[in-house]
């Protein structure tokens, strides 16, 4: 016969193996099955929180891992569940020292280290959030999101030098990621490496024709070269397509010169 805390873990398990499917309302109604059974289970109670965070349920996150906490304060996933819903409900301040103390109690836990990161870069100080983003990946080093991430980090500190290398990693470890092959692109312009951010733009958009910042980013590419026709045609596309660079393709059109030509031809 189960006891009731074997009977909770078994239900936590299963939501554990719903939400691997993708099924999130079967692993929430297991976990809430679980909290019903045993309200001192921890893990039912910040599994929960994970998931009311992932649906913008933030207050109601932060009291779920607040209750798993009460019963285990060194419970590192409770700490991130409870310092991403406060991020994300504004309390910035409080969900990084949440966040913080995930970290401390599990040098090694990639996803709150990430937390940090995303936070730290939205509050401009990406040499910080190079940092957490160089931590994250120290658990988990071929993780080609957070090797994109890192380079950004260090891209916006001005380290465009290894975030160049980074991007070169994170295209060989999957080199059908769009988004790495853009922000290779992104970072070879702002090293004014027309040839590498070329080759970039052009991988990323025979992975994905329609990929909005590729194309933003070759059209500006256009310009920086003198080939306006080239850029104002797609500039235009962007414009006319809705897509989500329209208003930034909108702006560059606005600046580019009046009339057909390269720009070594419009100064006369």
């Amino acid at each position: 016969m189960l006891t009731v805390e074997n009977e909770a873990t078994a239900l936590v398990n299963r939501g554990g193996l719903a939400l691997a499917r993708g099924d999130v309302t079967e692993a929430d109604r297991c976990y809430r099955a679980a909290v019903a059974v045993d309200p001192t289970h921890v893990t039912a109670h910040a599994n929960l929180a994970y998931l009311l965070a992932a649906a913008g349920r933030h207050a109601e996150a932060i009291s779920e891992a607040e209750v798993a906490l009460a019963h285990d304060p060194r419970r590192s996933s409770a700490w991130a569940h409870r310092g991403m819903a406060q991020v994300a409900s504004g309390q910035v301040d409080d969900g990084l020292a949440s966040l913080h103390r995930a970290v401390r109690l599990d040098p090694g836990h990639r996803f709150a280290w990430d937390a940090i990161g995303r936070t730290l870069l939205a509050l401009n100080r990406p040499e910080e959030a190079a940092t957490a983003w160089a931590s994250a990946l120290e658990a988990d080093p071929d993780d080609v999101d957070l090797l994109v991430a890192h380079a950004v980090a260090l891209a916006a500190a001005d380290r465009t030098g290894e975030a160049l290398r980074v991007l070169h990693r994170a295209t060989e470890e999957a080199p059908r990621s769009v988004r790495a092959w853009v922000q290779l692109g992104v970072v070879a312009l702002l090293r004014q490496d027309h040839g590498t951010a070329g080759e970039a733009l052009l991988t990323a958009l025979d992975l994905d024709p329609d990929d909005p910042d590729a194309r933003l980013h070759l059209a500006l590419l256009h310009v920086l070269v003198g080939a306006i026709d080239e850029a104002r045609a797609a500039l235009t596309g962007l414009v006319v397509s809705g897509a989500p660079t329209a208003d930034q393709a909108r702006a560059l059109l606005a600046r580019l010169p009046d009339g057909p030509g390269d720009a070594a031809g419009t100064g006369g």
